[in-house]
């Protein structure tokens, strides 16, 4: 299929060199220097048959001949808000693609409170040896239990770096048969065949996996299914001492059910990268929330090359005519 591929992102040179090497010679690839509304709608036009880009045209009509158009995050909630996506191009996600930075700082995240390393760095900010040291002693993290709310490509590279610090890992996914993942961009990375959990439950096995959790790793995309997954009714089934780490999107757990269970210990804490309004406001109750470890959006960060592996492979499947990767079905958001 001859036409133009339109590129809104600042890749590398040598990226868009095996861009353009995978597209061949009836594709060309054309670099947006704005990566505005206005610039993506006036480059797209008629011959744009791909787009990868984190926004949408604003019309059919600014993209007549558009087939295809890759997503630069996993989450596309974004792109299906703006109406009805068209049958005629098929959408794909970057799932995967941020799996190694997240799954790194879920872990960083799990070894910061198991360490007690916030409590250690007021000590040497007091400049006080303690006595005894003993409250101040890790508790090892190998025999606790992870559970993993949201079993893609990001969920299962979190399991398989859990896992081999011994953690007992449980999978909460919406399709739990589906246990192969043939999405995975970086070889050695995930969980390709859906073996490291204990157990793959489907959302009706939510609470029961809540209940057996010391950490719970929000990886779920943001679906009309997912938001307020985490709501109070599931917060209540928790252990007290429990943490939950949420990367996904933020309206996945019901913020003030959240608030609310903090203030009342009913937690052992939250690790929060994402919220329901980014940024956030400077008179955000979540700056002050007990136990609460707040970051801005960053854990995703820093993934260029995966995602440039991503597209490769897909230009060269849009080429053969081949099934893409990673396809949204937009009736499910993902």
């Amino acid at each position: 299929m001859p036409g133009r591929i339109v590129v809104s992102f600042p890749f590398a040179p040598e990226h868009l060199d095996r861009m353009r090497a995978a597209a061949g010679p009836d594709l060309s690839l054309e670099v947006v220097g704005s990566g505005d509304q206005a610039g993506l709608d006036g480059a797209a036009g008629p011959g744009c048959v791909a787009l990868i880009a984190g926004r949408r045209p604003t019309t059919t009509t600014a993209a007549p001949d558009l087939r295809w158009q890759q997503a630069l995050s996993a989450g596309v909630e974004h792109l299906l808000a703006a109406g009805p996506w068209p049958a005629q191009v098929t959408l794909t996600n970057a799932k995967g693609v941020y799996a190694i930075p997240i799954a790194q700082y879920v872990l960083a995240a799990i070894l910061r409170i198991s360490e007690g390393m916030d409590a250690r760095r007021a000590l040497q900010e007091e400049r006080r040896w303690p006595e005894p040291v003993d409250p101040y002693t890790g508790v090892p993290v190998r025999g606790r239990t992870l559970v993993v709310v949201g079993y893609g490509g990001i969920g299962r590279e979190t399991a398989r770096v859990a896992a081999a610090l011994g953690m007992r890992v449980i999978a909460v996914t919406a399709r739990p048969e589906r246990r192969l993942d043939e999405a995975v961009l970086v070889p050695g990375t995930g969980d390709p065949d859906g073996s490291i959990p204990e157990r793959i439950v489907g959302l009706g096995g939510l609470h029961a996996a809540l209940a057996e959790a010391d950490f719970v790793s929000m990886s779920v995309p943001l679906t009309p299914a997912s938001r307020g997954l985490i709501d109070a009714a599931a917060l209540r089934v928790m252990r007290p001492g429990a943490w939950i780490i949420n990367t996904g999107r933020g309206p996945v757990i019901a913020e003030a059910d959240l608030l609310a269970a903090l203030h009342a210990g009913q937690l052992g804490g939250a690790v929060l990268d994402v919220f329901e309004q980014e940024p956030l406001p400077a008179d955000s109750p979540w700056w002050t929330a007990p136990n609460v470890i707040v970051t801005p959006h960053v854990s995703g960060s820093d993934s260029p090359g995966p995602l440039c592996e991503l597209v490769v492979r897909n230009i060269e499947r849009f080429r053969a005519g081949q099934p893409l990767l990673n396809t949204v079905d937009p009736a499910r958001g993902y």
